[in-house]
């Protein structure tokens, strides 16, 4: 796997039913049991869902929507979005 200095270190840790991904402690991913989700600020995850590159992210059915998040359904995001991603939540 690539990195990028400029997203700086990454953790995973195990959370409930998946994985969450930290950094500098503080949760920007998560991988679910629904698919890949990522932290990001409200203007660009309203993009996000009108594109429809992403969608709001559930963990069940019935359950609210995770304001913070978008889901990739099936994990289909390419690293270099992923980045974009990681370091948009850093410059807010």
């Amino acid at each position: 796997m690539r990195t990028d200095d400029r997203v700086g270190p990454l953790e995973v840790r195990h959370f409930f039913s998946g994985a969450a991904l930290y950094r500098d402690g503080t949760i920007v991913g998560s991988l679910t049991p629904v698919g890949l989700a990522f932290k990001v600020p409200d203007e660009l995850r309203d993009s996000l869902i009108a594109s429809e590159k992403a969608i709001p992210l559930r963990y069940f059915p019935n359950s609210p929507v995770k304001r913070d998040y978008v889901l990739f359904p099936g994990s289909e995001i390419l690293p270099e979005e992923a980045t974009d991603l990681l370091l948009a939540r850093r410059a807010k």
